[in-house]
């Protein structure tokens, strides 16, 4: 998989299907009630200052995924542990995802169906899309791409047209306070979904023109932050701030009050097939990350031992993915209140700025040393 390469609007459309995923179903920063917009623009803000430190790392190392560059600035006894706690944190976003996916569908079409069916098919879906390679998947990322601008067209369209907006459910603007509205951001928009192009560090050496890397992840989250505040402030509009605070999943609701002279409406479709786009991408590259860390460290490089490696991971997303909660609520409260602080932070920040801040500071002196040695010669 190492050779296979992706074109740069490829790259453009995993990203920014990516972003979007499970986070235009779910509602995002609405602890800051009407201003949850504002959030995450916010939010957008501080992913573009990461990917700058993400893209910077990329260009030292070409060639290398995150997993691999880590172990090469420190070193291989500490490298190596971090590098498969980041295979691990992957998947495990991966079967998080998962579990989004399946309540969703559940609550809104398909609520007579197990979860375990309803996972097992996605799950099965997305390892015949890895065994294909990462170049099919950047295509069918292409495809994909207009056919979510067309649902996200019709859907504000009809929307607007059904005269359910109501403007003034933006106002007053700023109730929520500077207080509020910075620990919304710094527990929820800033780390989901912007700071999870953390993943992408793994995909960049794929990139056919590497120079073009830090231009379309900093297009990418521009692109996907606007889409995503626009349609949590069309969902305020249309619910109001309490409404939207007390339901599962905003997007589904404001959608279901499309009434256009009682013959277009029912237009669940339109939410359902989002998030089926959204999540088939998100999942598949966490799933691509951590499987191609895991075969990077474990040196699987026969075919047979990729396959190997790929249904066994992809069984125990699928386990996880249906084990780690008993229910929705549950879920939600874990993946909003402790994935946070407890993993995000640490692994989509912290970690990047300190391999930032040794490979700047080892550039920076041998940099001093060279021309310190063309000064004496």
């Amino acid at each position: 998989m190492s050779i296979e390469k992706i074109s740069p609007f490829q790259l453009f459309c995993l990203m920014y299907l990516f972003e979007l995923g499970s986070a235009i179903v779910v509602g995002l920063g609405l602890q800051a009630k009407q201003d949850a917009w504002l959030a995450i623009l916010l939010g957008m803000g501080g992913g573009l200052c990461l990917y700058q430190i993400y893209s910077y790392l990329y260009l030292q190392f070409p060639d290398q995924p995150l997993t691999g560059y880590i172990i090469k600035i420190l070193g291989k006894f500490i490298g190596t542990p971090i590098a498969f706690i980041y295979c691990l944190y992957f998947l495990y976003i991966a079967a998080r995802v998962l579990r989004d996916f399946g309540d969703l569908l559940i609550t809104s079409a398909l609520d007579e169906t197990p979860l375990y069916i309803i996972n097992s098919l996605m799950i099965l879906l997305i390892i015949y899309g890895l065994s294909r390679g990462i170049e099919v998947i950047g295509r069918t990322s292409e495809s994909v791409f207009f056919i979510m601008i067309f649902l996200g067209f019709i859907g504000i369209m009809f929307t607007n047209f059904s005269g359910i907006v109501e403007v003034v459910n933006l106002a007053p603007f700023f109730e929520s306070g500077w207080k509020t509205l910075s620990s919304t951001v710094f527990k929820q928009t800033y780390t989901f979904p912007f700071g999870e192009m953390i993943v992408f560090t793994m995909v960049l050496p794929h990139l056919n023109k590497n120079k073009y890397g830090r231009k379309i992840g900093i297009y990418a989250l521009l692109a996907s932050g606007f889409t995503l505040s626009i349609t949590i402030a069309l969902e305020i509009a249309v619910l109001g701030p309490k409404g939207v605070s007390i339901s599962q999943f905003p997007l589904l609701d404001t959608i279901g009050r499309v009434n256009i002279g009682n013959f277009i409406q029912r237009l669940d479709i339109i939410v359902v097939a989002t998030l089926i786009i959204g999540v088939f991408v998100k999942i598949t590259i966490f799933f691509y990350a951590g499987y191609l860390g895991l075969a990077s460290i474990f040196h699987l490089t026969k075919k047979k031992q990729k396959a190997a490696c790929l249904l066994l991971l992809g069984i125990l997303i699928l386990i996880y993915s249906i084990k780690m909660s008993s229910n929705f609520a549950e879920h939600l409260i874990v993946g909003l209140k402790w994935v946070p602080i407890y993993l995000h932070l640490p692994l989509q920040t912290g970690v990047p700025l300190i391999l930032f801040l040794i490979t700047w500071v080892r550039k920076s002196l041998m940099k001093n040393k060279k021309e310190i040695h063309e000064v004496e010669s």
